[in-house]
């Protein structure tokens, strides 16, 4: 099968990645949170959300030039800054807010990405894979805490880092399946970034909306599957030497439940100027995905 190498070093300088979050909060006079704008760069959400007890709705590339909301229960004054070298990060005050900032609180984010002179096609629609940032040194250490799990262990007993290897384990898992699922119904190419291969159809938007389904399931022991879905983990599953049950045995210990992802995305807003493209996805969504199925060699 042919296969594209993506060669475009996307985040060379934070400046070639800037992320800008969208969100819609309501601002109010009596409100038991602080609501500030982090502007960051070179440094990623959590080091700046540890330093100052902030709640924030994602995690945003330490390197590239971000911004978004993040809530404090103390008023930190109306501006903070601070430059380490060339790295920096900036909180400033837009008001108050009702209930903390959490995880999911936003529509989706803004890109802007120069584009080096990469050529891209007209294509908009992309299908969802997780990422390199999600996969790619995680998935083996997912694996191997599913591997090594001992009876009576929970997740409540796993440290943060293990829980955050398990999601990138079962992120892979869905890569490797809904590729199953599209290799059975298209031909296509595989994009490939250090090692890592994503199987694109040659197909078009129309043609997934009627006959690709729009969601497939993220692995849980709670979410349900088709007979159909159910064969393609069975297949996935084999390869990573686990069997269905098994896996579903050890995702109940661990009370994962599973959930739905979407297949495949269109990207809003696209605008290719002074050498960059900028452009808008949903939140959950890969910029650098985006920029992997719409690359020409």
């Amino acid at each position: 099968m042919r296969e594209v190498h993506f060669n475009w070093n996307v985040k060379e300088k934070p400046e070639d990645f800037i992320v800008s979050e969208v969100s819609n909060f309501d601002l109010v006079e009596r409100g038991n949170f602080y609501l500030y704008r982090l502007v960051k760069r070179g440094f990623n959400t959590q080091e700046v959300a540890r330093r100052f007890n902030l709640g924030y709705a994602g995690l945003k590339d330490k390197n590239a030039v971000t911004f978004q909301y993040v809530s404090s229960q103390k008023f930190l004054g109306e501006a903070v800054f601070e430059k380490k070298n060339d790295n920096f990060f900036g909180l400033i005050f837009i008001g108050k807010i009702r209930k903390k900032v959490r995880i999911g609180n936003l529509k989706g984010n803004l890109f802007s990405v120069l584009l080096k002179g990469h050529t891209i096609s007209e294509k908009r629609w992309f299908i969802n894979y997780y990422d390199l940032q999600r996969i790619s040194r995680n998935t083996e250490k997912g694996k191997k805490v599913l591997q090594q799990l001992k009876e009576g262990i929970s997740w409540k007993m796993l440290s943060w880092k293990e829980n955050f290897y398990l999601d990138a384990y079962l992120s892979h898992l869905w890569n490797k399946a809904v590729m199953v699922l599209l290799k059975e119904s298209y031909t296509g190419y595989y994009v490939v970034e250090k090692g890592k291969k994503f199987f694109i159809p040659e197909t078009d938007y129309q043609d997934l909306m009627e006959n690709f389904p729009r969601f497939f399931p993220i692995l849980g022991y709670k979410v349900k599957l088709s007979d159909k879905e159910a064969d393609i983990y069975r297949y996935v599953l084999e390869k990573e030497e686990f069997t269905f049950e098994d896996m579903l045995c050890r995702l109940k210990q661990l009370k994962i439940k599973g959930d739905y992802r979407k297949t495949f995305l269109k990207a809003e807003n696209i605008q290719i100027k002074n050498g960059r493209i900028n452009f808008f996805l949903p939140k959950g969504a890969y910029a650098t995905m985006f920029l992997k199925n719409v690359f020409i060699q």
